[in-house]
């Protein structure tokens, strides 16, 4: 929708042309049933034009049934859209691809996001939008030694397919660095390695979920996963989280009430937040999950990256964490490019994961899992870790510094202790979708929160600070300050949510 136009001199009022060349799109397939148009402020900003006219179509094109609001979350193409306004048949005919579609389904693209990430590469722009690592941290030159080393060495049998279940020299190193440096000790049917950590609650999903199922997450929780989940049918209920994770307390009458199928969280430095789940909680987590029979999805997938102090050990280090698959993968460490990671669960569902797998790709990269085993054994990924977390404790210091320096009374934020992002809490009134216009203007962006709610989030945003240079970090704290000096000077408006929750510094 970003290149939508009106023509110059088109025929009728602006309501009426905006409606016609959204229904053509609907008709050429361009709008699909399920995907988000813009909020009407945004389009109305980029088409020039009264915010009023744009509500005024997307208000009529309801009333036909094309289009679909919802408080919180959007506007949609409705299902019927594509029944009412019948595909558009050029000469010789056309294949209807929507309707052969089936099964996964992706979600709608989130407009401001695209925008977000569209503009991340412009001159002069400092962008927080993308939770990733500096590529000028990764060791390249280290890392393509211990490349050439093993492909000399081992030459074709590196080059062809490994064991589902994954190279049997780097199955041995997961389980000596799990056991050394995390406390979770797997036997070596315990163990499978997959191609990323997001591909690792692919099969989880695949494995566990059928449409309808029920997944309890936290508030706020992984954009990725929660879109992942949504593909596969499942429906979310939530519990928010605190200074010390997610509210346990809150868990029992959810999961006695919802008896949900799994159980989706990230204890050290969660994403959104940066924050860390107590040992306390920790503990009460792996309670409940085996008195109610819930699996747990533990998403370590930053946990090394800590800056003081170790985190506490993963849930999958407690006694009676038979429920718990743990998810790990060595990319925010090192560089997102690897795809390598690890699910560490009980025996038989490890056999079944391992079967899905077998399905969806047949392997992982045995030359990759070779080469990163040797690139520990040298000591190089020691050295790399000491380093990287040097580097992005300074960042996430400076970026603490200009928060408190230059923001104005009332914005919040959350204070991590490890992982590469933290989030911004606004005031009542500011809606953080709207926020980015004002923050690109200034030459920064984030990411608007309400990719991490299932329920809210409006008033937040999260800041990922790993790619952005620490000499760079502290004045795009202060362009973001400017950004929300503006939007408090126009007043407050009515936000896109119910609000958002009052997350507390962590």
């Amino acid at each position: 929708m970003t290149s939508l136009r009106l023509a110059p001199g088109g025929t009728g009022s602006l309501v009426e042309q905006l409606k016609q060349e959204i229904e053509r799109r609907v008709r050429n397939g361009v709008l699909r049933p399920g995907d988000r148009l813009p909020s009407a402020r945004g389009l109305a900003g980029e088409l020039g034009i009264h915010r009023g006219t744009v509500a005024a179509a997307y208000s009529e094109l309801a009333e036909d049934g094309i289009l679909a609001s919802h408080v919180g979350r959007g506007t949609f193409v409705t299902e019927e859209a594509a029944r009412i306004l019948p595909a558009a048949s050029p000469e010789g005919g056309t294949f209807r691809w929507r309707d052969h579609f089936a099964g996964f389904e992706p979600p709608p693209r989130v407009a401001e996001i695209e925008t977000a990430l569209a503009r991340s590469g412009e001159p002069g722009m400092i962008s927080f939008v993308r939770n990733i690592p500096d590529e000028a941290l990764f060791p390249a030159e280290a890392f393509r030694k211990s490349l050439n080393e093993v492909l000399r060495e081992q030459g074709g049998a590196l080059l062809s397919y490994a064991a589902p279940e994954g190279h049997d020299v780097f199955l041995e190193f997961v389980r000596e660095y799990l056991a050394r440096e995390r406390g979770v000790g797997m036997a070596e049917d315990q163990l499978l390695i997959v191609n990323g950590s997001q591909q690792a609650m692919d099969l989880i999903a695949r494995t566990f979920l059928r449409p309808g199922d029920t997944v309890l997450v936290e508030e706020p929780s992984y954009s990725g996963a929660l879109d992942l989940f949504r593909g596969h049918g499942a429906r979310f209920v939530s519990v928010p989280v605190d200074a010390e994770g997610i509210l346990v307390e809150e868990m029992e009458p959810v999961l006695a009430r919802e008896r949900p199928k799994l159980i989706y969280l990230m204890p050290t430095f969660q994403n959104p937040t940066g924050g860390c789940l107590s040992p306390a909680r920790r503990h009460e987590v792996v309670r409940l999950s085996a008195r109610y029979e819930v699996p747990v999805v533990e998403d370590d997938f930053d946990g090394e990256l800590w800056f003081d102090e170790p985190p506490p050990p993963p849930l999958k280090s407690i006694p009676g964490s038979e429920g718990v698959l743990y998810i790990g993968t060595p990319s925010k460490m090192l560089f997102p490019g690897l795809r390598i990671g690890w699910i560490a669960a009980e025996a038989p569902v490890v056999r079944r994961l391992s079967r899905v797998r077998r399905v969806a790709d047949l392997s992982g990269s045995p030359l990759l899992q070779a080469a990163l085993a040797r690139f520990a054994s040298t000591g190089a990924l020691l050295r790399h870790m000491k380093m990287v977390r040097r580097a992005y404790g300074e960042r996430l210091e400076k970026l603490l510094e200009a928060l408190a320096r230059d923001m104005p009374p009332g914005i919040t934020w959350t204070t991590p202790r490890g992982g590469l992002s933290l989030l911004v809490s606004l005031p009542e009134g500011l809606d953080s979708g709207d926020l980015l216009r004002d923050a690109a203007e200034e030459g920064v962006l984030f990411t608007p929160g309400q990719m991490f709610f299932v329920n809210d989030g409006a008033r937040h945003l999260r800041l990922s600070f790993g790619s952005v240079p620490t000499e760079k970090v502290g004045e795009g704290a202060k362009r973001l300050a400017r950004a929300v000096r503006r939007a408090l000077g126009r007043g407050p408006r009515r936000t896109r949510s119910r609000g958002g929750l009052s997350l507390p510094t962590v």
